[in-house]
């Protein structure tokens, strides 16, 4: 992983919680992406359930807030 690479993961996980908000970006224990790929790992089920059917639009919106089209996938565990 290169520093475009790394600065790209970090640009991703910050955009992420700003786009669910303080509560969802605390209860999301671990945030991890690469090659358009974002994993979250929740501490809910429920929420994991909640976020699941939101996934399209949630990546729409993270996408949109980066101003290009990184985020392919969003897997939640």
């Amino acid at each position: 992983m290169d520093m475009d690479d790394t600065a790209r993961e970090m640009e991703v996980v910050r955009v992420y919680r700003a786009a669910v908000g303080d509560l969802i970006g605390r209860l999301s224990t671990s945030v991890k992406f690469k090659q358009g790929e974002l994993t979250v790992q929740l501490a809910s089920a429920a929420l994991r359930q909640e976020l699941t059917y939101r996934r399209s639009s949630l990546m729409d919106r993270i996408n949109q807030m980066l101003g290009y089209p990184a985020v392919k996938k969003i897997v939640f565990v």
